[in-house]
């Protein structure tokens, strides 16, 4: 029993040379502990000072004009004047004036220095009707002659009456009177009636003029002569190559029978 207590004894007991590294130990865990609550340390705000820095800015544009002023009016509290009674006045009608309208000419003022029948490009001092790049001074050029007048018209010919019939293409030539002048004729006991009449053509064959160079005696026998030979149509004449107008005589004789 007593062999066990003095075991145990000794087995308890340390040696001076722990204990050294274990107070070794235990101071350096205690100096990282001091330095870790040093590094953990929350760092304070600074205090404020109340002052502030601010950068100026630019002021906003004025109002439009006017905009004040409306907006001034807008705030005045409107009270209803009073209204004075006034005569009553027929309306006049006032005349509607014509706005003149504005001159847009760029001259000076100076009335002198141009010229109502001037030219683009003219000069001062130059002269109506002078050419354009002229010196001013110089003479005015003599106006161009007129043009010469178109020739005359060229006179027909005449030609014989055989030519003027070859020429005929249609036509009635063979002009007899009507039934009342017919009893006329016979009323005055003539039985023959000669009537020498001109015919004159233009240059495209169409009759131009029947004159009745002697009369029948019968105005509506005479009518009828000039009537129908209006009708009558002719080729162009030739006269050396050209169609020509030509003028001719046609002697009509007609004989009534009893």
């Amino acid at each position: 029993m007593f062999e066990n207590f003095v075991i145990a004894k000794r087995t308890r007991t340390l040696s001076p040379t722990i204990l050294g590294f274990a107070a070794i130990a235990i101071s350096s865990v205690l100096a990282g502990l001091l330095v870790y609550s040093w590094l953990k340390i929350d760092k304070l705000e600074a205090p404020s000072t109340g002052i502030q820095v601010g950068i100026e800015l630019p002021p906003p544009p004025p109002p439009p004009k006017g905009g004040k002023k409306k907006k001034l009016e807008a705030k005045k509290d409107p009270t209803p004047k009073k209204i004075k009674p006034v005569d009553t006045v027929q309306p006049v009608k006032k005349e509607d004036k014509q706005e003149e309208p504005e001159d847009t000419s760029d001259d000076d003022g100076d009335e002198a220095e141009g010229d109502p029948n001037g030219q683009e490009g003219g000069q001062v001092g130059g002269v109506v009707g002078g050419q354009l790049g002229g010196v001013v001074g110089g003479v005015v050029a003599a106006p161009p002659p007129p043009p010469p007048p178109p020739p005359p018209p060229v006179a027909p010919q005449n030609i014989a009456p055989t030519a003027l019939e070859a020429s005929r293409i249609a036509g009635e030539k063979n002009i007899v009177p009507d039934d009342v002048t017919k009893t006329e004729i016979s009323r005055s006991g003539k039985t023959r009636l000669v009537i020498p009449v001109k015919i004159c053509l233009n240059a495209s064959g169409t009759v131009k003029s029947v004159n009745i160079l002697k009369a029948s005696g019968f105005a509506a026998y005479d009518s009828k002569i000039q009537r129908e030979m209006k009708a009558w149509k002719y080729r162009p004449f030739m006269v050396d190559g050209k169609a020509a107008p030509v003028c001719s005589a046609v002697t009509l004789i007609y004989v009534q029978k009893n």
